[in-house]
């Protein structure tokens, strides 16, 4: 599967191999045949809990890989309502949940919820708590599905129609990096109250997650910067305008135990976060919360060329993992995109001649149909769960949140072929850094997953990157 740009240009984009993020990993060889690992199951299954949003199930690439028993929507209902649990109706007290935890010991609002959520499931209430649905429409699914199908998509064969009404059998030749795993999706809206974040965490301890990914920002209310000065404007006082609503002491409190939660839970099973996509000098929240004494994995983004991603910041991340590039000019630096149409030299400084912008982007899973990021003319085609196009089942994606899944499928793969006996989240980071190279280069050092060998980037020379085993 190679991706092409026929735009007209200075000279044609490169085409790329669809999975040549894994080729860089070194997770596959140069002739798509896993490297070194076997394709087989582990019984049970690596078990990844994906706080996002919702994700397309029924993806090609997809099924089977998430698990609709316990997969939950924290968007629609407080205690959430269970995403595809069957018809909604059916009693959830038999879930395997490991119910004696002490994980919440000392957080009063974290211990009240834990109670309140272990007794909505051990009483025999429906999947639907209070009867309502969850949100998991496949058009709030675009983000969850590409994260998923970077971590865990599997290679199938689906029955495509054509104009004609024939149906042939389209083999559709992707994979995530642990495509023997098993994914529980957790999903939240993207401005969530500090319950629902709680809980996200607590059920992924319940479920005995043996990794958590959490691809995006969430809100970190309590570490706002701080307000601005005293300035009028007319006879308006800006700092009395852009002043946040505080918070309610209840509230407080709640974010501060989030952020503990966070830490405890990454001791017992490793939590992989997304770093940002704006050079944060700190990593965003929760990712900055990564130290040497617990088991939070903050992941920054490298492109093809094995230059740190224009906007990844290089002093913020544990580790860095290959992901798409974006063009920035600032004082700080020039990386334009010298093979774009409209690309015109005039006035760029010669500080843009390195050539370190990569147009490789990361290839992931796409909500079929007309939602998700590659859109398609027709309507979702699930009834039948014929094709009727498969451009829109794929789509180019980016930034630390693919970097993000890509470790945690890294690390998945590893404790699904044996490499990484399952366990907690000081342990796993451990084995990550020690199988990790370092990259030096003028953009920044970086500590890079390789599975095998010396990492390999596929957009052109390495002329200013040196790579050495740690």
């Amino acid at each position: 599967m190679n991706i092409e740009n026929p735009l007209p240009a200075s000279e044609t984009y490169p085409s790329y191999d669809a999975l040549w993020h894994l080729k860089t990993l070194g997770v596959l060889a140069a002739d798509s045949a896993p490297n070194g690992w076997s394709v087989e199951r582990c019984d049970p299954p690596t078990r990844v809990a994906i706080i996002d949003t919702s994700v397309a199930v029924e993806h090609p690439n997809l099924v089977g890989v998430v698990n609709r028993d316990l997969s939950l929507d924290l968007f629609s209902a407080r205690l959430g309502s269970f995403s595809c649990f069957m018809d909604g109706k059916q009693p959830i007290g038999n879930l395997p949940l490991e119910w004696e935890t002490d994980i919440s010991d000392g957080l009063p609002h974290a211990r009240r919820l834990l109670t309140e959520f272990v007794d909505r499931l051990s009483i025999g209430s429906t999947a639907h708590y209070r009867g309502i649905k969850p949100c998991v429409s496949p058009t709030f699914s675009t983000h969850g599905t590409c994260v998923a199908g970077l971590v865990g998509a599997r290679p199938s064969i689906a029955a495509q129609v054509d104009i004609t009404g024939h149906i042939s059998q389209l083999p559709l030749p992707y994979m995530g990096v642990d495509p023997t795993c098993e994914i529980v999706q957790i999903s939240t809206n993207f401005d969530p109250h500090p319950e629902s974040l709680l809980l996200a965490f607590l059920y992924a301890h319940l479920i005995k997650a043996d990794l958590i990914l959490l691809p995006r920002a969430i809100p970190d209310p309590s570490r706002i910067v701080p307000e601005l000065t005293d300035v009028m404007v007319g006879q308006q006082d800006l700092q009395q305008a852009t002043r946040r609503v505080p918070l309610k002491p209840e509230e407080k409190e709640m974010w501060t135990e989030l952020a503990q939660l966070i830490v405890a839970v990454s001791k017992q099973c490793p939590v992989i976060c997304a770093a940002g996509n704006a050079n944060e000098e700190n990593a965003i929240y929760p990712a900055n919360l990564a130290t040497d004494h617990n088991g939070i994995i903050s992941v920054g983004a490298i492109n093809a060329k094995g230059y740190r991603s224009s906007y990844s910041s290089p002093e913020s991340a544990t580790v860095f993992a290959p992901s798409n590039d974006a063009e920035v000019f600032d004082r700080v630096e020039v990386r334009l995109d010298e093979m774009r149409p409209d690309y015109d030299a005039v006035g760029v400084p010669d500080t843009n001649s390195n050539h370190k912008f990569s147009s490789f982007d990361v290839i992931a899973t796409d909500v079929p149909g007309r939602g998700g990021y590659s859109s398609s003319p027709f309507q979702q085609e699930y009834p039948d769960m014929r094709l009727r196009e498969f451009g829109s089942y794929f789509c180019r994606f980016g930034g630390t949140s693919a970097a993000a899944a890509l470790v945690c499928g890294f690390l998945s793969l590893a404790i699904s072929t044996g490499r990484l006996v399952k366990s907690d989240g000081l342990v796993a980071k451990a084995w990550l850094l020690a199988n990790s190279h370092l990259i030096s280069s003028d953009t920044g050092d970086m500590m890079m997953p390789s599975w095998t060998g010396t990492p390999e980037f596929p957009d052109g020379p390495q002329t200013v990157c040196r790579v050495g085993a740690i």
